[in-house]
C-alpha cells in the first residue's frame, strides 16, 4: 500500500505486470529442445507434473465499490485467482500474492459487476493441484510463503534437488563469502506448466531457459524511479515468466548440478523494449525454517 504511487505509475507506463494469473495467454514462442545440463529430458519433456503444481485460491469477502454518486460503499462478493507452486519435503513452496487476494468481484444494488479492493475475507479455500492447503508461514513483504496439506496426498513427489543461498546474500559466521555462488550471466530454467492452445496450464510441465541479468532487481537506466515499487531484495533474470507461472521454482546450477535458488514472482516488458523477470530468493525461506530443505 505504501508504493500505491508508483504501482499506479507502473500500470500506466505499462512498465511492469504482477503474475496474478487472473486471465492466462498462450506462450507464443517456441523453445530450444536441447538438453539442459542435469535434465536427462528435452526442455519440452520435464517429468515434474506433481513436483511443481497448480495453486487455486477461491473465497468470500468484503469489498468496496462506488455508489452512482462516486461515494465508496461495502459489499460482499467473490475472489478467484490462480498460480504455481513446488513441493519440498511434503512443504508446499509458493509467492505469497499467489495466496494474498487482494480485490473481489462485487454485485452492485443495480444488478452490475464491479472488481473492488478486497477489506476483509470471510472465508477462502486453497486447492493445491485440487488437494485443499493451508498456510503454514507468509511473508508478504519478501513476497514468499509455504504451505502444507490440511491431510496427507498420496500423489506428492518432493523436487529432488539441494537449496542454495543466491549470490553474496548470506555470508558465513566468519564473514566469508562462499566460493561457489552464482553469477550474473550463469544460465537459470523455471520449471512450469505447459499451456494448451487456450492458453489454460496443463498437467505436463516444461523449463524455460534464460540467464541471471543481476543479483539485485534490475530497472533499465531511466526508469530508477518505479524501483522502489518492487523488491530490492530480488533477483532478476531474462526467463519468459507469464500470468500463472508465480510460485514457480527457478533454478541454477553449481558443476552442472540443478540446485533450487528463487521462486518466481514478477515479469514485464519496459517501454525501451526490454523484458525482465523477478524472483524471490530462495535464502529467505531457508532462514524460516532450513530444516525442510
Amino acid at each position: 500500500m505504501r508504493h500505491r504511487k508508483s504501482f499506479l505509475g507502473s500500470l500506466v507506463a505499462g512498465l511492469l505486470v504482477l503474475l496474478l494469473a487472473f486471465p492466462v495467454w498462450a506462450l507464443d514462442a517456441e523453445g530450444d529442445d536441447h538438453l539442459i545440463p542435469g535434465f536427462e529430458t528435452s526442455l519440452t519433456d520435464v517429468d515434474t507434473t506433481q513436483s511443481v503444481t497448480t495453486i487455486s485460491v477461491l473465497g468470500t469477502g468484503l469489498g468496496l465499490y462506488p455508489d452512482d454518486l462516486g461515494n465508496p460503499r461495502y459489499g460482499y462478493g467473490t475472489f478467484s485467482q490462480q498460480g504455481s507452486g513446488f513441493m519440498v519435503n511434503n512443504y508446499i513452496i509458493t509467492a505469497a500474492h499467489v495466496i494474498n487476494p487482494t480485490s473481489v468481484m462485487l454485485r452492485k444494488p443495480d444488478g452490475s459487476q464491479f472488481q473492488g479492493p478486497l477489506i476483509h475475507v470471510r472465508e477462502m479455500l486453497i486447492l493445491v493441484g485440487g488437494s485443499p492447503a493451508k498456510i503454514f508461514h507468509i511473508d508478504i513483504e519478501q513476497d514468499y510463503a509455504i504451505l502444507v496439506f490440511d491431510l496427507p496426498v498420496a500423489w506428492v513427489q518432493n523436487l529432488k534437488m539441494k537449496a542454495i543461498d543466491t549470490f553474496e546474500w548470506i555470508y558465513t559466521f566468519l564473514g566469508m563469502v562462499p566460493e561457489n555462488r552464482l553469477h550474473v550471466g550463469d544460465k537459470v530454467v523455471a520449471i512450469v506448466r505447459v499451456r494448451d492452445e487456450l492458453g489454460d496450464r496443463t498437467v505436463k510441465s516444461e523449463v524455460r531457459i534464460g540467464i541471471i541479468i543481476s543479483e539485485r532487481a534490475f530497472v533499465p537506466q531511466g526508469y530508477e524511479d518505479n524501483l522502489p515499487w518492487w523488491n530490492l531484495n530480488d533477483f532478476t533474470t531474462d526467463i519468459m515468466l507469464l500470468p500463472g507461472d508465480s510460485g514457480s521454482p527457478i533454478i541454477g546450477f553449481l558443476d552442472g548440478k540443478p540446485c533450487l535458488i528463487g521462486i518466481g514472482r514478477a515479469a514485464g516488458y519496459w517501454p525501451n523494449g526490454e523484458y525482465y523477470s523477478y524472483a524471490t530468493r530462495i535464502d529467505f525461506v531457508k532462514l524460516v525454517t532450513d530444516s525442510i530443505f
